[in-house]
């Protein structure tokens, strides 16, 4: 389906919902994957999601949404779609062992407890026993801050730490990947990376945090 429209792309989702056969070999490989999260979703056990999914999602669905680009086979807006799939996925999964230790730390140097604001620290840590590692820190959907890969990081796989100013007021998420195997780079966009590293079979581990002026 490169270079055809979002319309295309809408159409190819359409009839993915309504179970009908896609109309050319391109779409069924462009389907392909799609189908196979699908799959995945209804073999999950039936759990109860937490409080508030529903909200995240649209989210992230409309951000996805406004981010695509014409003429990408599998741009944002497709990635919309599949995106939706991977947080049923996450959201009904078994939780994985606490890795990700969260703190902050305002300019006095108490620990805060609730939303940050703008001028404190944030602590992050993390423990994990698999030999490939990431901590990733998002504004909004932008990456801002990798470990390994930023002066500011410490420590190695098996334990990093990141004390990051923050100097903006929004959403952060900071995500914690890892895998027996090589991580996707991504492209620097979150929906997208995460959606890249579910597909390659990474564990993800997410904590949200408001920083306000």
């Amino acid at each position: 389906m490169t270079g055809g429209s979002s319309s295309d792309d809408s159409g190819m989702f359409d009839r993915l919902d309504a179970g009908e056969p896609p109309r050319s070999p391109e779409e069924a490989e462009a389907r392909a994957p799609y189908e196979r999260l699908l799959e995945r979703v209804r073999d999950l056990e039936d759990i109860a999601p937490p409080a508030g999914w529903e909200h995240r999602a649209m989210t992230r669905w409309s951000v996805a949404r406004r981010t695509r680009r014409r003429g990408a086979a599998l741009g944002a807006a497709t990635a919309a779609v599949a995106l939706a799939a991977v947080i049923l996925l996450q959201l009904c999964s078994a939780p994985s062992a606490p890795g990700l230790e969260l703190a902050v730390v305002s300019g006095s140097g108490v620990t805060r407890r609730g939303d940050a604001a703008v001028g404190d620290v944030l602590q992050v840590r993390t423990h994990a026993g698999l030999p490939h590692v990431e901590l990733r820190i998002y504004l909004g959907t932008a990456l801002i801050a990798r470990c390994p890969g930023n002066p500011a990081c410490r420590g190695d796989a098996s334990a990093m730490q990141l004390d990051w100013a923050l100097a903006d007021a929004g959403m952060y998420e900071i995500v914690i990947l890892s895998s027996s195997a090589a991580i996707p780079a991504g492209d620097g966009t979150h929906d997208r990376d995460l959606l890249d590293a579910h597909t390659a079979g990474v564990q993800i581990e997410t904590r949200s945090l408001k920083v306000a002026l």
